[in-house]
């Protein structure tokens, strides 16, 4: 697969984006930051993955889960996630734009 097609199907989505889709239903939203970093504040409805401890079984339930959207603090970790997912045959990903930081800048809720 060319890193072209990986990107074609990662969708960046902006904090505003998800709101909307959050609000609507059917996304299921994927923090794979660290769980110091979940603690402290993450997206209402957010399951905690974090990527340096994704084992396999995690990996193939990400692959099954249908809207998957990944963030993380500023998109670093949710983008290379995200590429990993397509790299294995997921048909799409969505990832948060610039992490919950821009989520918290757009004054969105967290818990």
């Amino acid at each position: 697969m060319t890193s072209s097609t990986i990107v074609e199907k990662i969708i960046a989505i902006s904090p505003q984006q998800l709101q909307k889709r959050l609000s609507s239903g059917g996304v299921t939203l994927v923090d794979v930051r660290e769980l110091s970093e979940y603690q402290q504040a993450h997206i209402p409805g957010a399951i905690l993955k974090p990527s340096s401890t994704l084992s396999d079984s995690d990996i193939q339930q990400l692959l099954q889960w249908e809207n998957l959207v990944l963030y993380c603090r500023s998109g670093r970790r949710s983008r290379q996630v995200a590429e990993k997912l397509v790299s294995l045959g997921k048909q799409c990903v969505f990832d948060l734009q610039g992490g919950i930081i821009a989520w918290q800048e757009a004054n969105l809720p967290v818990e």
